[in-house]
Order: structure tokens, then sequence, then C-alpha cells
């Protein structure tokens, strides 16, 4: 019986993949951390699903090796290690040859948008929940980040959504996570 049960899930596993490999974030807002950051739509971002933090590239460099090299010697600077916060994935890094308008860090999931983004943004370095901490590093002033996010509002959300995140990290390879 374990056997038809795993046939079975098996297969839906795929069409949740494919599923998955259709599906585009959509664009939300761009802020700066310097900004009161106002023009972020908070009402907006209340139900469930994935969300995607992009930094945009600065120009200051010509290829990606040197404003990855640049961008993770800054997040990696001893005053934002061991504090919470994800780390860059190398492996992810080996995935991006190009050097684009905008570089895709974090990609996430959550039952409430609004709360988890809020969390990545104002959190606090002294805080023990997981999280990217933006305001909080101050080497990250002037940088412009965009915010995308999938609405995606499921019964089975703890069975789907992790497979739908775990497809488009490895589509988008983010440069920074716990996975």
């Amino acid at each position: 019986m374990i056997r038809i049960v795993d046939t079975e899930i098996t297969k839906q596993l795929d069409l949740i993949k494919a599923f998955a490999n259709e599906l585009h974030f959509k664009e939300i807002c761009q802020f700066e951390l310097n900004e009161k950051l106002e023009n972020i739509p908070w009402s907006n971002l209340t139900h469930s699903g994935l969300y995607l933090i992009e930094v945009r590239n600065n120009q200051n460099f010509e290829l990606f090796e040197e404003w990855v090299n640049d961008f993770k010697f800054r997040w990696e600077d001893k005053s934002y290690l061991k504090k919470f916060t994800p780390n860059f994935k190398l492996k992810r890094i080996k995935a991006h040859n190009e050097l684009k308008e905008w570089i895709p860090l974090y990609i996430g999931k959550s039952k409430n948008i609004k709360t988890r983004l809020h969390g990545h943004i104002y959190k606090e370095l002294g805080k023990t929940t997981f999280a990217m901490k933006l305001l909080a590093r101050e080497n990250m002033k002037q940088e412009t980040f965009r915010i995308s996010v999938i609405n995606l509002q499921l019964t089975n959300y703890d069975a789907i959504i992790p497979v739908i995140e775990n497809q488009l990290r490895n589509k988008i390879n983010p440069l920074i996570g716990k996975q």
C-alpha cells in the first residue's frame, strides 16, 4: 500500500514542479534603505505565497565576479556575521555569470508575506529571528532593493509551497539564504 501512495505522491510532486516552472514573480516595489520606506505597499502583502528580494546593480562594476565580491565583502562584514542572518551560497554564486540590472538575493515563503518582509527589513541584529535585517546593515545604505511576490492561497500550503520554493530557488539562484 505504501508503494502506491509513494507513486501517487511522486506524480503530484512532478505536477507541482511543472507548475512552479511556469510561475513568475510580480514586482511590487523598489526601495532604498536611506528612504522612509513609505513606498512599500504593506496593505497589498497580507497574503501567503513566495517573495523575491533583489538588489540593483549599481553599475560600479563591469563583471559579475567583481560586483559579487564587493557585495559579499560588505554583506559578510564581521558586524553582521552570526546574527541570525542568511549567508552567501557559493554554488548559487557560481550559477551566475552575467552582471544584470537586478541580482536575486533571497527567495522565501510565508503565510503572511507582509510580516515576513517586515522582519527582513526592520528586524534588529540582536534578535534571534532569522532574517536579512536590511536596515541594521549600515553598509547597505544607498542600495536599491526590489520586492516581487507570487500570491498562492493554498489549503495544503505546508506540503506544496516548500516544493515550489525549492524549484524556484534552483531556477533563480538567489545569492543568499539558508538553503
